[in-house]
């Protein structure tokens, strides 16, 4: 493939050729395994929080308590999974949709606290705002493990053939939460921000249209060897320019590899001048829920992100991964 070429990151020309072509995906039945590990697993809630651990999270108790959120445990042969969850706009017709957040790196234990310090409360704002009825689900990743392979240095995370315990843990916890609350398939999320961004990606490789409505990633990066199986799934990509965290370039391979396999449904936003932390901007954008809340699985979509900056990727820059 020729990467030479300029790459025109949701520019006018990239958008009149969206509008001319369908967005529509096919819907697949849920994965048998899934469902059987799913109906096998046991929902509790979490263990109260050790009187030594709530002045040291007093601030995360306070934005559970404050968003209406529970600590709950989801279990089963293959493992244990600690997560956060909450329901908003319950009063609103329909089915439900699912989001799944995914925390980063700093955000890992098993207190089922950290996982909700950053993003989840304008998330949660943006939410009510919208008027959508969403359960949010917010997982917390084990201090030993990562929710993906992370490579610093520009590298891609290659997709392995198994996921991590916890990550491969999360769609048996939206098959399950499609179960207890009848939420609609069609319409399940994923988000995640750093190390989250990785693991939106991981998931996604792994079940594209299967399992997820669309995706929005926040500073993370993917096995580009894998776009054509998200090539139908809508994903709106999110990094800061001045990333020196993890690169800017790590999306930009990322885009450009979806758009080589053909995807029309892939959208690119970079903030120039913006170190790792763009997710907050990202989620204080009222665009990127109306996006994110009007994908369907199998159903074409005719809301657009707005028109976004132009970036060229050459083939050296793409095979260096910076």
């Amino acid at each position: 493939m020729n990467m030479r070429k300029n790459i025109c990151m949701l520019g006018c020309a990239i958008l009149g050729v969206l509008a001319a072509c369908s967005t529509e995906s096919v819907s697949r039945p849920p994965d048998p395994a899934l469902v059987a590990a799913a109906d096998a697993s046991v929902v509790t809630e979490s263990e109260p929080v050790p009187e030594r651990l709530q002045r040291l999270f007093a601030g995360e108790l306070r934005i559970l308590n404050e968003n209406n959120m529970t600590r709950e445990t989801i279990a089963n042969e293959q493992g244990r999974l600690w997560y956060c969850q909450g329901v908003y706009n319950e009063d609103q017709p329909g089915k439900p949709a699912i989001l799944v957040f995914l925390h980063g790196i700093g955000e890992r234990g098993s207190e089922n606290l950290a996982n909700i310090r950053l993003a989840v409360p304008e998330i949660v704002k943006q939410i009510k705002a919208s008027g959508q009825k969403v359960i949010l689900l917010a997982p917390q990743c084990p201090a030993d493990q990562l929710w993906s392979t992370r490579h610093r240095g520009g590298a891609e995370a290659k997709l392995t053939e198994k996921p991590r315990p916890a990550l491969g843990m999360v769609p048996i916890l939206i098959q399950r939460k499609i179960k207890d609350f009848d939420a609609d398939p069609d319409r399940v999320y994923i988000t995640g921000l750093s190390l989250g961004g990785y693991g939106s990606w991981d998931l996604m490789e792994r079940y594209g249209t299967g399992l997820f409505a669309a995706g929005v990633t926040c500073s993370g990066g993917g096995d580009p060897s894998q776009a054509k199986k998200m090539k139908d799934l809508p994903i709106w990509i999110f990094h800061g320019e001045a990333d020196q965290t993890l690169p800017v370039m790590l999306s930009r391979r990322m885009y450009a590899a979806l758009k080589e396999a053909g995807s029309n449904v892939v959208f690119y936003r970079e903030y120039p001048g913006v170190p790792h932390d763009c997710w907050t901007r990202t989620y204080q954008n009222p665009e990127v829920w109306k996006w994110l809340f009007s994908q369907k699985r199998g159903v074409k979509s005719d809301v657009r992100p707005a028109q976004d900056e132009v970036v060229n990727v050459t083939q050296e820059e793409f095979d260096a991964g910076w």
